[in-house]
């Protein structure tokens, strides 16, 4: 499993005909739906154009959730508290000596004191190796999503959200439940090989190639934790689509962005948009 799910997808620098952008309509009304990288570095802007023309053609801007919201101190200690251990629990007594020792090491390499982890629940283990690795590749910076949040909070352009953020973070606090040394294992292997895996995911990314994008990462999170693409995937596919939906049969034009890998797909939101009657057509 890729630690990517969470980050879903970087940006390159190369130009391509087209992008992560869709318009949908049905028949009267039209929004639209674009596929987003959570995180970029400094080179990786400015983003595409059409993001930029997409954002313009819009009165609303829709994330996944509220950003103001989720950044709040409330909130934050929330996900601390619900991704650590309560007080006289430790990562080590919930994982295999075997992976603890995988773990000992690679922060070794690292130098990171493994003390520091040691009331860390798997999934904030994934989420801080991975943000070191991306912060030491110049990659953990803001993404297309809070440059446009914060675009439109300066331009007083309405702003909308498609899940709550409780929502999210329960999603955030299940990842790899039941499978907690598969989580570390894989992620501390993927370190090695993250700069390579991102330049095909970038690529993919920023000429909307859906396809390759589904054989990157969705086919295999399908294979071997089908129980996670339900619920990081589809199951929050499923609930925004009645809200996508609803944005539809409003005479406003709506600019939805959502993490890119929520549009691959059968699942995906191209496809299910698709099969309920919409026009899915390129930006």
């Amino acid at each position: 499993m890729r630690t990517l799910i969470l980050l879903c997808l970087l940006l390159p620098l190369q130009a391509f005909s087209a992008t992560s952008l869709w318009r949908v309509s049905n028949g009267e009304n039209e929004l639209l739906l674009g596929g987003t990288v959570h995180v970029l570095g400094k080179n990786d802007y400015p983003l595409p154009e059409e993001f930029t023309q997409a954002y313009n053609a819009a009165q609303m801007l829709v994330l996944e959730t509220d950003l103001k919201g989720i950044n709040t101190p409330e909130i934050q200690a929330q996900l601390l508290k619900d991704l650590m251990y309560s007080k006289g629990e430790t990562l080590k007594q919930h994982i295999k000596p075997a992976t603890y020792q995988t773990l000992e090491h690679y922060l070794q390499g690292i130098k990171a004191p493994i003390a520091a982890f040691a009331q860390f629940k798997p999934t904030m283990v994934m989420l801080t190796l991975t943000i070191v690795e991306l912060d030491r590749l110049k990659l953990a910076g803001a993404g297309v999503d809070e440059f446009f949040y914060k675009k439109a909070v300066a331009d007083g352009k309405k702003l909308g959200q498609l899940e709550s953020v409780q929502k999210q973070l329960t999603v955030l606090a299940n990842i790899g439940k039941g499978h907690e040394d598969e989580l570390i294992l894989n992620t501390i292997s993927e370190m090695a090989k993250l700069p390579n895996m991102m330049q095909d995911l970038k690529a993919a990314w920023r000429s909307g190639n859906v396809e390759k994008l589904e054989a990157l990462e969705i086919a295999e999170l399908q294979k071997d934790y089908p129980a996670l693409y339900q619920s990081l995937l589809v199951e929050r596919n499923m609930s925004w689509l009645p809200e996508i939906e609803a944005f539809l049969n409003t005479p406003e034009k709506e600019l939805i962005l959502v993490g890119a890998l929520h549009l691959a797909g059968k699942d995906g939101l191209l496809a299910q948009l698709q099969q309920r009657g919409f026009k899915v057509e390129r930006f």
